[in-house]
């Protein structure tokens, strides 16, 4: 779910409508794959790769597809600089 900021949530007069517009905020957050992806950190180094061999897997292929994965969450994209 994309994190939602409701800007005019203090404007809202009604406390029972202001308390479910503030959990659906909070709520939205819960689920940012940014922040549940720097959760993750790795030691070592590995090669970056984006191809996972099915074919005759081993399991250094396997660690760095699952490492450059989790690397390219906590950017936001494969081709994300930050």
């Amino acid at each position: 779910m994309k994190r939602v900021t409701l800007v005019s949530v203090g404007l809202v007069q009604d406390p029972n409508a202001r308390a479910a517009l503030k959990e659906i905020e909070g709520a939205s957050a819960e689920f940012n794959l940014l922040d549940i992806a720097n959760a993750f950190s790795s030691n070592g180094t590995y090669t970056q790769t984006r191809v996972l061999n099915v074919t005759s897997p081993t399991l250094a292929n396997a660690v760095a597809v699952l490492a450059t994965f989790i690397d390219d969450c906590k950017r936001g994209g494969a081709f994300r600089s930050t």
